[in-house]
């Protein structure tokens, strides 16, 4: 009934009023951020109205993908955004002093956006995804030209490069080598430049890691070689590089379509085709069904997106075709990670290579394992929740500035916590400085990268200095505070009213 009333005060003019914006990346992901800070509470991020606040209540928040919403004409869906709906907890969002140009219609790029592919839909993107062929990212270009040059700068698109075609790839002088020489000529591709940068060398249809790598934080010159009790397939193959090739341990993962029969690829690094799939039919003929988009997934198969790769872990097989895969090999996006791949596992109270006592990583190159931990992964989040793989300004290509981003679900007095007045009183440090940072408290930086060098860890819970003194897991606290105790760091945190004592200890 409250549906039926809303949709006859609508005006006709008004409902046939055609949006006066095209769903360009720039006006999306600007719609995207108003949208979480001024609809999410209610609607949820994916639009389900599976929130806190639009369980309770009546009636309820449409599901903003469904087809009933999806049948609304654009300017119905605008009017409802500008003026709310009467008896409802739907408030007006119109400014009568903005014209054209305000963000309402913005909005209805993004509910347009959410909208969910039918069975049909589903149905035809399977077909597709076993039919169509890869045909390389530059294919993408002509029709995601904006999207192509975002993604073009990314290190998504550039961990692998060879120094023939990129003169400037290789970052050390390699005359200052003091390990062992190799000279640029050996040098077949280049790998990585934001925290380490290996050299490979190919040896007929086979690459090999050369025994010294860059640090690039702390510019100096390391060994490389993975010993035994470090990754877990480092036993089944020869303690020599130039006796494991990267076809097994690295290329799966920064490369499309790696056939690990001819060890040829479409193309090296994450393209467009290793997260959206084969795109031979969209190329031919673009529709919404004949491409995979990982936006209309469910949260496990949206996340295992990333996961195949940002996650350590194993083939629930081995050998596969006599050789030991850390990747998932015959995995695309479409089909169920869980077939092909299991997360490495750990037993509680011990501290390995790959995790702390608890559970959290030790190591890099683990974000999933720990994401699937956490309350955000239960809670339906997504990596590109807070990601955009094709690319922005901010550090690891954030959608927005850290705090910013984290702010957008977790304000001031947000049911989401914290649940104080000011950010000053929940983190007890002053605004801007370094402890007030979301991140400092909830991604730790503790997972070792190369050396002494931590990346953050991903399962936002916050580690206590009992936890370090039980289990020796870095805490935030005194990996700050240097000159500091542990029993310093708990005392102070048991002076914080707002804190619950168990949650201290």
């Amino acid at each position: 009934m409250a549906r039926a009333m809303r949709n006859l005060a609508i005006p006709r003019h008004a409902a046939e009023e055609p949006s006066p914006w095209k769903a360009t990346p720039d006006t999306l992901r600007e719609a995207r951020e108003a949208f979480v800070a001024r609809c999410a509470i209610c609607h949820g991020p994916d639009g389900s109205g599976e929130t806190t606040v639009g369980r309770n209540l009546y009636p309820k928040p449409p599901d903003l993908r469904s087809a009933v919403t999806q049948k609304l004409t654009d300017g119905q869906i605008h009017y409802i955004i500008q003026n709310g709906v009467r008896l409802t907890g739907m408030p007006a969002w119109g400014n009568p002093h903005e014209e054209q140009g305000d963000i309402s219609w913005k909005l209805v790029l993004v509910i347009r956006d959410l909208r969910q592919p039918t069975i049909a839909d589903r149905a035809k993107q399977q077909t597709t995804a076993t039919s169509a062929h890869y045909v390389g990212s530059q294919a993408c270009e002509k029709c995601h030209a904006e999207i192509y040059e975002h993604w073009k700068k990314t290190p998504m698109a550039n961990v692998v490069r060879d120094p023939r075609q990129y003169p400037g790839a290789i970052i050390p002088d390699l005359n200052t080598n003091p390990l062992q020489k190799f000279t640029r000529d050996q040098v077949a591709l280049v790998y990585g430049s934001i925290w380490k940068q290996r050299y490979f060398t190919k040896i007929g249809d086979d690459y090999y890691p050369e025994p010294a790598q860059w640090d690039v934080t702390r510019k100096t010159w390391r060994p490389y070689f993975v010993a035994n009790g470090t990754d877990w397939w480092a036993p089944y193959y020869p303690p020599d590089n130039f006796h494991r090739p990267t076809g097994p341990t690295c290329d799966g993962c920064h490369s499309v379509d790696y056939n690990i029969q001819t060890k040829a690829v479409v193309e090296w690094n994450v393209g467009c085709e290793r997260c959206h799939g084969p795109g031979s039919e969209h190329v031919a003929h673009a529709t919404r069904d004949n491409i995979l988009n990982p936006a209309k997934m469910d949260y496990v198969a949206a996340n295992d997106v990333c996961i195949q790769c940002h996650s350590q872990g194993r083939p629930p097989t081995n050998p596969t075709e006599g050789n030991y895969y850390d990747w998932p090999v015959g995995f695309h996006v479409g089909l169920n990670l869980r077939d092909f791949w299991q997360l490495e596992e750990h037993k509680l109270g011990e501290t390995t290579f790959t995790h702390f006592a608890d559970g959290t990583a030790h190591k890099n190159r683990m974000q999933g394992n720990d994401f699937v931990q956490s309350v955000m992964y239960r809670r339906g989040i997504t990596c590109f929740s807070c990601h955009d793989v094709h690319g922005t300004n901010n550090y690891a290509q954030l959608r927005e500035p850290v705090d910013k981003l984290c702010l957008d679900c977790h304000g001031p007095l947000s049911l989401n916590g914290p649940r104080t007045a000011t950010l000053e009183e929940h983190t007890h440090h002053k605004l801007e400085s370094p402890g007030s940072q979301c991140v400092a408290c909830h991604m730790p930086r503790i997972e070792t990268t190369i050396a002494d060098v931590k990346v953050r860890a991903h399962t936002f819970a916050f580690i206590t200095p009992a936890m370090t003194e039980k289990y020796k897991i870095p805490n935030p606290c005194t990996s700050c505070h240097e000159n500091k105790s542990n029993t310093w760091a708990a005392e102070k945190l048991r002076q914080w009213p707002e804190r619950s004592p168990w949650r201290i200890e």
